[in-house]
């Protein structure tokens, strides 16, 4: 019978704090809290043609003129970014090269880029040339501008059946966001 009571007596121990749980509680004082966010958005910076692709296929330069005159081609590049400012630099001088006698090379390369409606700059191998984009129309978002990038060589000396043949280059260009100064 000591056993029993005992035994009723742990049951009982256990359920006091269910029974002592079991109660109403008032809070009183403030009982929610307003939270704010702010998003800040990323620093775009894209450069594609102007379609929003590139050129997998490469750019084929076309000699327009007579025999005394270079090769060129041009390509239309479309900038985003955030800060509106960016620079672009030639990582290494352009050789156009003979694919089968490196030795023959085009002379004289040149690389240009020009705003739509602006002056064209040089791009030269270790010196930025900077450029800004048109103001975007709603304060706040990425501006978008239209470039002409423009790639010239003089073809390598000697006559036209000594120099025939498949030319070929890498045109290797960095652009860069720079950061608007107060």
């Amino acid at each position: 019978m000591t056993k029993r009571i005992a035994g009723y007596g742990l049951v009982a121990a256990c359920m006091l704090p269910a029974f002592a749980m079991a109660q109403d509680v008032t809070l009183s004082g403030k009982t929610s809290s307003t939270i704010t966010a702010t998003v800040v958005p990323l620093n775009n910076f894209d450069v594609t043609d102007e379609k929003g692709g590139w050129f997998d296929s490469g750019l084929e330069m076309k000699q327009l003129g007579g025999w005394d005159t270079p090769y060129e081609v041009e390509a239309r590049l479309r900038v985003l970014s955030t800060s509106g400012t960016f620079q672009v630099r030639l990582d290494t001088p352009l050789e156009i090269r003979n694919q089968a006698d490196p030795q023959k090379l085009f002379q004289r390369p040149s690389v240009t880029l020009a705003p739509d409606g602006g002056q064209p700059k040089a791009i030269v191998t270790g010196q930025g040339a900077t450029f800004s984009n048109p103001v975007p129309p709603v304060a706040g978002e990425d501006s978008v501008g239209y470039y002409t990038l423009a790639v010239a060589a003089y073809p390598p000396a000697g006559d036209f059946k000594a120099t025939a043949g498949t030319y070929s280059g890498v045109l290797s260009l960095t652009f860069e966001p720079t950061i608007k100064t107060r």
